[in-house]
């Protein structure tokens, strides 16, 4: 059996951005993925300035810089054209590769196609056949995180996302839609890539049933005249259940932390903050990371919003509205841009 002093199971950007850091250090790393390539999975894909404070993305991955948004309720909206860029979509994929090629000069093995199917408490099992042991463990699993699983730590916060990838060569721009009747405490969103927009909605499915989500969803779309022909439909589970992301030498990161946001259904930049604080806290103990205090105090503001929204149940409009109308003042704007990017 060979060993690693780090074993990380998963290679999105967690994942990833934890492999890198560690790759620096005289500790041998595994990294495992279950997929044949990083970055497969569905995503809006945006990210904003916090993403890019943690690691920097070069141009090249980015596809869009996006300084005009829009935010609408059902009856009001409110434009901005921000004098720099405070958002940026990308592809998952395109940044999963980059990532990956980040640890080409760096000690570190990775494996593809390599499902982790049984885990002990010094080695994992991978495929079924091939067992490697390990010092530290790292789960960046995502959502249906086996390393979670195998702490026996359940999952119990969950969004549901869809959204469809319809061809198209608009300008850049994201726009948010608020609508009580349809969405509840959530929102519909559009962000621009290069050759398509992702058109999508979320919502927590205890809260909001995921059929009732779909429905309402197909009326807003057919309500704001989108074509979804020769569209590409993609549904995912989103965690927002965090429970901690030390637990003694085994490390949750990202959405097999539960670290998305309750509200937004962001995870980006909480997987690249977790993923680097895991491998700085594996590298030293006493470690203090003011990005996972960042990340924590954003998403407990985040869920509270979320939480007040739903529960202001047929109040829900009436704060739409008093949003959309603070958003057009320049001073509120800014400090809400700011505050979400």
């Amino acid at each position: 059996m060979k060993y690693y002093d780090v074993i990380i199971v998963g290679a999105g950007p967690a994942g990833l951005r934890c492999a890198e850091i560690l790759g620096q250090s005289d500790l041998s790393v595994l990294l495992l993925e279950k997929n044949a390539r990083m970055g497969q999975k569905v995503c809006a894909g945006g990210i904003t300035r916090k993403d890019l404070a943690i690691i920097d993305i070069p141009d090249e991955v980015i596809e869009h810089k996006v300084s005009e948004t829009a935010v609408h309720s059902r009856k009001r909206s409110s434009s901005a054209n921000a004098p720099e860029p405070f958002v940026f979509t990308l592809s998952r994929e395109v940044l999963g590769e980059w990532q990956r090629k980040q640890l080409e000069h760096l000690d570190v093995e990775v494996i593809a196609e390599a499902r982790v199917t049984e885990i002990s408490e010094d080695a994992v099992t991978v495929n079924g056949n091939t067992t490697y042991g390990y010092n530290y463990l790292v789960g960046a699993d995502g959502v249906s995180s086996i390393v979670r699983r195998y702490l026996k730590i359940p999952t119990e916060k969950r969004l549901i996302g869809i959204q469809y990838l319809i061809p198209s060569k608009q300008e850049p721009k994201l726009e948010i839609f608020m609508d009580s009747k349809l969405f509840k405490a959530w929102y519909a969103w559009i962000f621009p890539h290069e050759n398509h927009i992702a058109v999508g909605c979320c919502a927590d499915p205890k809260l909001m049933p995921p059929a009732e989500l779909k429905k309402n969803f197909k009326i807003w779309l057919d309500q704001k005249g989108f074509d979804i022909s020769n569209a590409q439909y993609q549904s995912w589970p989103i965690s927002y259940d965090y429970r901690g992301y030390k637990f003694g030498k085994t490390f949750l990161t990202g959405e097999a932390a539960g670290l998305a946001s309750g509200f937004t259904g962001e995870g980006i930049y909480q997987a690249l903050a977790s993923g680097d604080t895991v491998a700085r806290t594996i590298l030293d103990k006493d470690y203090k990371s003011d990005a996972m205090d960042d990340v924590l105090k954003y998403n407990k503001i985040q869920n509270r919003i979320m939480k007040f929204l739903y529960k202001a149940g047929p109040f829900r409009g009436m704060f739409h509205e008093l949003v959309v109308r603070a958003l057009n003042n320049n001073t509120i704007k800014q400090k809400i841009n700011s505050g979400f990017s």
